[in-house]
C-alpha cells in the first residue's frame, strides 16, 4: 500500500513538472498580447491596489514604529554622550589639579634651595585640612602632628614664604597662627640699599591685612621693598620672606613709619606647606597669646 502511494505522488510531481515547463515554454515563446501574458497583466491590475491599499494602511504603523524606536535610540545616544562629556570634564579638571599641585609642590622644593633656607633643619611637607571659621582668628589646620616630630614654635613656610607659626599640637594634626592673624607678629626686616636694612615688627589685623611697626621714621623705606624675617626673638627662622612693601607714609606726630605689607603668600588658595624642624638644641619659641 505505501508503495502504491509513493508512486502517484511521484506521478503528479511529473505531472506538474510537465505542465510547468510547458507553461513556461509557451510563455516565452507567445508574443506580449498572448494569453498567458494578457493573465498576468490581469493579475496584476488585481493585486495591485490591494498591495497598494495594504502598504497606505501600515505606512503609519511602521513610521511611528520607527519614531518611538528613534527617540529611544536618541535618548539613549544622549545618555552616553552626557556621560563621555561628564568624564571628560570630570578628567580636565583633575589634570588641571594636578598640574596646580605639581607647580605648588616644585615650589616648596625650589623654595629649600634657596640661600635663605636653614640647612641644618629638617622639613616636613603638610596638607590644609581646615580653616578657623572665625574671622577673628586666622589659624589653620594641617595633618601632621606630634607623631611627625611636628612641636610648639616651629616656623610654617609655603613655597611663597612665611605661613606662620604651629600653635598647638595633637597626635596626628596640628593648629598654625598664620602671620596674618591678629594675635601675630613677626620681628623682621627690609632688603633694601641700606647695609644693615630698616628693623621692625610685623603684625597681622583682624580684616587679614599686614603692618610692619617700629620703623625709624628717618629709614628710607620705598614700595616693593622685600620684608622677610629677621630672627630675633627666637620666633621664626631667620630669612624666611613675608611679603612686599605696599604703602608707606610719614606722620610728624608719629615715631615711627605706617607701613603696609603685602603678603607672598595667598592665604585664601594654601593647600600644601611645609613644618621647618630646628636641630637638637635649637631655641625657638612660642609666639605669646596663641591659645592652647
Amino acid at each position: 500500500m505505501a508503495r502504491k502511494t509513493a508512486a502517484q505522488r511521484q506521478a503528479v510531481l511529473a505531472v506538474l513538472l510537465l505542465v510547468s515547463v510547458a507553461m513556461l515554454t509557451w510563455y516565452y515563446r507567445e508574443p506580449v498580447g498572448g494569453l498567458l501574458h494578457s493573465t498576468q497583466r490581469g493579475g496584476l491590475r488585481v493585486i495591485s491596489p490591494l498591495e497598494s491599499g495594504t502598504s497606505r494602511l501600515f505606512d503609519p504603523v511602521v513610521g511611528a514604529y520607527h519614531w518611538v524606536t528613534g527617540i529611544f535610540s536618541a535618548q539613549s545616544e544622549n545618555s552616553q554622550l552626557r556621560q563621555e562629556v561628564d568624564q571628560l570634564r570630570n578628567q580636565v579638571i583633575s589634570d588641571k589639579e594636578l598640574e596646580n599641585e605639581n607647580k605648588r609642590l616644585r615650589d616648596m622644593l625650589g623654595f629649600t634651595n634657596q640661600p635663605f633656607y636653614p640647612r641644618d633643619y629638617k622639613t616636613v611637607p603638610a596638607r590644609v585640612i581646615g580653616r578657623s571659621a572665625s574671622s577673628w582668628n586666622a589659624t589653620i589646620t594641617i595633618d601632621r602632628g606630634s607623631n611627625d616630630g611636628i612641636a610648639m614654635g616651629q616656623t610654617v613656610v609655603s613655597g611663597q614664604g612665611l605661613v606662620g607659626q604651629v600653635s598647638a599640637v595633637a597626635t596626628n594634626s596640628a593648629q598654625v597662627l598664620t602671620i596674618i592673624d591678629h594675635n601675630s607678629h613677626v620681628e623682621a626686616k627690609l632688603q633694601t640699599d641700606s647695609a644693615s636694612g630698616a628693623m621692625g615688627t610685623v603684625i597681622g589685623s583682624v580684616n587679614g591685612e599686614l603692618d610692619m611697626d617700629f620703623v625709624d621714621k628717618n629709614e628710607k623705606v620705598s614700595k616693593n621693598d622685600v620684608v622677610v624675617t629677621s630672627g630675633s626673638g627666637k620666633l621664626f627662622v631667620k630669612g624666611i620672606p613675608i611679603g612686599v612693601v605696599d604703602q608707606v607714609s610719614d606722620q610728624e606726630i608719629d615715631y615711627f613709619k605706617r607701613i603696609s605689607v603685602t603678603p607672598f603668600v595667598d592665604f585664601n588658595r594654601l593647600e600644601e606647606l611645609m613644618v621647618l624642624i630646628p636641630p637638637p638644641g635649637a631655641d625657638q619659641s612660642p609666639l605669646v597669646g596663641t591659645g592652647g
